[in-house]
């Protein structure tokens, strides 16, 4: 194989390597904050407003639940808008109206605040979304891929080098490599 196919293989399997690594780490660092913000500390606050938005899309139309609420820790006083650390998006007007209505505006609310930042709060803990571990497999899948893709790569550039270092035999006649 060429210089410069080798080259251009070996760059698209660091992008892809990237890229997947990028996936996981970015669905793995949702699934734990999901999971970890249940056992954050707790504390009462208070919604300041609580709406659906609605999202067009030449395809489709989604709605987004949100829930602003203030609350205070210590001696600090924070505003959020983090409803689960999961999507919360549907595609069902209904369904959104319900979620926003367990938060009606000026209703106390229990939250979690992460004890390291309590600027990051969220009110329905312990959700980690189907996409959220869509996106972590995805990627992890690239990774293997393109690991799998890069390994191959190498294994054939050693077996060459091995084939060009073979002695030869008595008698035989040296064998050019050829160029195709």
């Amino acid at each position: 194989m060429r210089g410069s196919a080798v080259t251009k293989r070996v760059l698209l399997g660091l992008v892809m390597l990237l890229f997947g690594g990028m996936l996981v780490f970015g669905g793995a660092r949702a699934i734990y904050r999901a999971w970890a913000s249940e056992r954050w500390p707790v504390a009462k606050g208070s919604v300041l407003s609580s709406s659906v938005e609605t999202l067009r899309s030449r395809r489709s139309v989604t709605f987004r639940p949100h829930v602003r609420y203030s609350y205070e820790v210590g001696s600090g006083h924070y505003t959020s808008d983090i409803i689960a650390f999961a999507a919360t998006d549907t595609g069902n007007m209904e369904e959104a109206r319900e979620y926003v209505g367990r938060f009606p505006a000026g209703s106390t609310v229990e939250l979690h605040y992460e004890p390291g930042d309590p600027s990051v709060a969220c009110l329905d803990c312990g959700r980690a979304g189907l996409p959220d571990y869509a996106v972590t497999v995805g990627g992890g899948a690239l990774v293997l891929f393109a690991v799998s893709g890069l390994l191959e790569l190498l294994r054939g550039h050693l077996a060459a080098r091995r084939r060009q270092q073979r002695p030869t035999p008595p008698g035989a006649t040296p064998q050019q490599p050829t160029r195709g």
